[in-house]
């Protein structure tokens, strides 16, 4: 398991304020948790609970005021490990229109890999494979501000992909879009994780997001509260509304129906998972 290891919180503590570190409240205290890699792992948490914080704690945009985080081995807060830890982790925030710096959507995803002095060649085909990944081809010559919410999010993801990073940490990507936009982003960082390899940190406080990572983190106040699947942490009500959280409507309405004698699976995250156990126990 060590060596699976891609991020790797160590009693980790922040604070905004380090002048006054002594009085002051810590964004987030005392975390540990790690990311390996191929793992699609949900931090989950209300607005307020350190989510971000801990995402910009994870490719060196902020370093821990107290503990140590590592990227594949190397310490985030040694200078000399920066440009290698951003190779290894990126992060999508939730406003792309903060990460989008061209006006077309192919320049804006050759941006990066121009900055790190790749041959032109490498980059098109860079560009060419992450505008595939995330179902952004036939828009490559479009103006970015003529693009939904959703398809900016996606350039956004893409220009991060064509950085090949072995992570992406997407930090609440789906706050600002509408239904539809939300779909499409989940989508696309559920596709990089179990077609391409890449690990993935969601970062979230919708709860139907949550429902498909191998690991979720429940987040309040700037600690961690609980780890475990999806199944564990739905499965404790009580947790989720001390954290100010509640379970997904599949789960709520599986629970209920079972309490009514309704003989229902016990594994039931989504309305698909759902409906199908409707339908075991009518042909039962």
């Amino acid at each position: 398991m060590k060596d699976n290891k891609l991020i790797e919180f160590q009693n980790v503590s922040y604070t905004y304020d380090e002048e006054n570190e002594a009085s002051s409240e810590f964004a987030v205290s005392d975390i540990s948790l790690t990311v390996c890699k191929g793992e699609f792992v949900v931090i989950l948490g209300h607005n307020g609970s350190g989510k971000s914080t801990l995402a910009k704690l994870s490719n060196s945009i902020f370093v821990p005021t107290s503990g140590k985080v590592y990227v594949n081995g190397m310490d985030t807060a040694d200078e000399k490990n920066e440009f290698a830890i951003r190779e290894k982790v990126g992060v999508v925030f939730q406003n792309p229109d903060n990460q989008i710096v061209a006006s077309i959507v192919e320049e804006d995803v050759a941006f990066g890999p121009e900055n790190l002095g790749i041959a032109p060649k490498i980059i098109r085909e860079r560009v060419d494979s992450a505008l595939k990944a995330v179902g952004m081809e036939e828009y490559r010559f479009h103006e970015t501000h003529r693009l939904s919410g959703g398809q900016k999010q996606r350039v956004a993801i893409a220009g991060m992909i064509a950085m090949l990073p072995e992570c992406i940490v997407f930090d609440e990507p789906t706050a600002m879009l509408d239904p539809k936009g939300r779909r499409e982003v989940l989508e696309t960082a559920r596709k990089l994780n179990s077609q391409d390899g890449i690990s993935v940190v969601l970062i979230t406080h919708f709860m139907e997001e949550a429902v498909f990572a191998d690991r979720i983190y429940v987040m309040d106040k700037g600690k961690i509260l609980a780890e475990g699947t999806p199944s564990e942490i739905f499965s404790d009500e009580k947790l989720l509304l001390s954290a100010g959280l509640d379970v997904p409507e599949a789960v709520r309405i599986a629970a209920r129906l079972r309490k009514n004698g309704v003989p229902l699976r016990e594994d039931i995250l989504t309305e698909e998972d759902l409906i199908d156990s409707f339908i075991e126990v009518m042909n039962s």
